[in-house]
């Protein structure tokens, strides 16, 4: 559809006709339905602080997820020294007990002869 001279002269006509014009040229009663918005200098303001907040807010975030990161790599790599630690002188240990029942297996054999002859 297009709109040409003659449709709009109509239109303005049949306004004027209907009870539309004077309630277009009526005053509001109630209030706009919208907030009335701020100027542009304040919302960008608002805007930029808000960016900020929420970078700093990542940068803290991702600054505590690193150093918990680190600190429980450092936890395992200590629990990891511990069982490393525990398990040789566990071996250790082992190994000293099996020496010293070899050495008094040893002896009482040599004992054992000693007394026999």
């Amino acid at each position: 559809m297009h709109i040409t001279p003659e449709k709009i002269k109509e239109a303005a006509e049949a306004l004027e006709c209907t009870e539309l014009k004077s309630f277009m040229f009526q005053e509001p009663t109630a209030g706009p339905l919208t907030k009335p918005r701020r100027s542009s200098r304040s919302t960008g303001r608002s805007r930029r602080s808000t960016r900020r907040s929420s970078r700093r807010s990542t940068r803290r975030s991702t600054r505590r997820s690193r150093r918990s990161s680190r600190r429980s790599r450092r936890s395992s790599r200590r629990s990891r020294r511990s069982t490393r630690r525990s398990r040789r002188s566990t071996r250790r240990s082992r190994r000293s007990t099996r020496r010293s029942r070899r050495s008094t297996r040893r002896s009482r054999r040599s004992t054992r002869r000693s007394r026999r002859s």
